[in-house]
């Protein structure tokens, strides 16, 4: 359930400083994906055609597929905070946009009475 409410200061600069945070976040794991794909490239030597070499090669693969298992959880993690994230800057703007609305036509109203004010005035 979302909460709406009015962005306020304190909310806008929370949206800020969690923003490099996030930034951060998404950039050390597309670097320790990265560093560990290159690792993983290195270890590719070729495995002994014994039963025991087979047995390793297989081990090495199931620990790859877990580290994948596990890479995915915290990439589907990352996106869906960031969708969360991006959901309440979308709310927050949309009722921003409503309160400038609203200031735009009292503004105008303010205007108009003044102006109305105005030309009584010098007509009397």
């Amino acid at each position: 359930m979302i909460i709406k409410r009015y962005m306020t200061p304190t909310t806008l600069n929370t949206i800020l400083n969690t923003a490099p945070m996030i930034i951060q976040g998404a950039s050390k794991l597309i670097k320790l994906i990265r560093d560990r794909e290159s690792l993983d490239s290195d270890k590719n030597e070729e495995t002994p055609a014994t039963l025991e070499g087979l047995n390793e090669e297989v081990q090495r693969l199931e620990g790859r597929l877990n580290e994948n298992s596990n890479s995915d959880v915290e990439q589907i993690r990352l996106i869906e905070e960031l969708a969360k994230q991006n959901e309440g800057l979308a709310e927050t703007l949309e009722q921003t946009l409503k309160r400038v609305n609203r200031l735009t036509y009292i503004a105008v109203i303010a205007l108009a009475t003044s102006l109305l004010v105005l030309v009584y005035l010098l007509l009397s």
